[in-house]
């Protein structure tokens, strides 16, 4: 007997197949069980999300037969049926695999595919507030946009030492922020060389989090570089367009993305939920696992 989950690959597929300019999304946990030779060969466009551990853990030979299909990879955290459309359609916006024209079939689930959801990125007002492309460019490498979206999420889901906390970070166009910071402590960062700081290396994430429950931003260049924490923002933004009831790192975080091409991503102190700005707008919000 045919599972659900196969059941509705295939009627996605068949959708797809009657308007090619429909992509289609899915986890590889989702299918990973399923029987999806049909699916890997079928001639639509598909997007496959990967968590990072699975990259790092699967049998190679089995990920193979997704070489030639456009994938992202998200960090290995255990997400709502809904947070984990918002984040991975926000890293394929980021790398250009999606634009705001984009029509797309998302498929989604917990662990097994259960549900079905068609959007089309410019008209979406529900997984996302911002319906523009978003460019990394040269700025940002998607990797470390990863890293540090993974840390925001551990952060507001764990706390630290058993309390909540907040944190703000921004990413890239290190020059172009200069001019709107100031350091508010000695920068913990100072004096290391750029290999030994770098958010890439897994050693450093207990000190990031550590460092969180310092006031201030931290500043990450966008090849991963740790370049400061503890620093105040003084750049400010028109607000007309963010949600009420924002808080003062969301504020900040809004500035400092609308004077440069940065990205910030801030955690929530007080609802534990992820936030993640572009061009002084609010991107899309990631609700804390319950």
């Amino acid at each position: 007997m045919t599972s659900i989950g196969e059941q509705i690959l295939n009627s996605a597929i068949n959708i797809i197949e009657s308007d090619k300019s429909i992509n289609l999304l899915v986890y590889y946990s989702d299918i990973k069980k399923l029987d999806i030779d049909d699916f890997v060969k079928k001639d639509i466009k598909k997007i496959i999300v990967f968590k990072r551990e699975e990259i790092e853990e699967e049998n190679h030979d089995k990920l193979e037969n997704f070489n030639n299909i456009p994938s992202i990879i998200v960090p290995n955290i255990i997400f709502t049926r809904t947070n984990k459309l918002k984040i991975a359609i926000v890293m394929a916006l980021a790398v250009n695999i999606l634009s705001k024209d984009s029509k797309l079939i998302a498929l989604t689930g917990l662990n097994n595919i259960d549900s079905m959801i068609y959007l089309e990125i410019e008209k979406e007002k529900e997984l996302l507030l911002f319906r523009e492309n978003i460019d990394f460019g040269e700025t940002i490498r998607p990797e470390v946009f990863e890293k540090v979206l993974r840390i925001a999420l551990e952060l507001a889901n764990q706390g630290r030492e058993g309390k909540s906390v907040g944190a703000l970070f921004v990413l890239g166009d290190i020059e172009n922020i200069k001019p709107y910071i100031k350091q508010m402590i000695f920068n913990p960062f100072k004096g290391y060389d750029q290999k030994e700081r770098n958010i890439m290396l897994s050693n450093l994430d207990d000190t990031v989090k550590e460092y969180s429950v310092l006031d201030g931003a931290f500043l990450i260049s966008g090849d991963g570089t740790l370049e400061s924490a503890g620093v105040h923002i003084a750049a400010s933004a028109d607000t007309t367009d963010l949600p009420k009831g924002l808080g003062s790192r969301h504020m900040a975080a809004a500035a400092i993305t609308s004077v440069s091409n940065a990205m910030s991503i801030v955690v929530s102190e007080s609802t534990g939920d992820v936030s993640v700005f572009k061009n002084g707008k609010l991107i899309t919000q990631i609700e804390k696992a319950i």
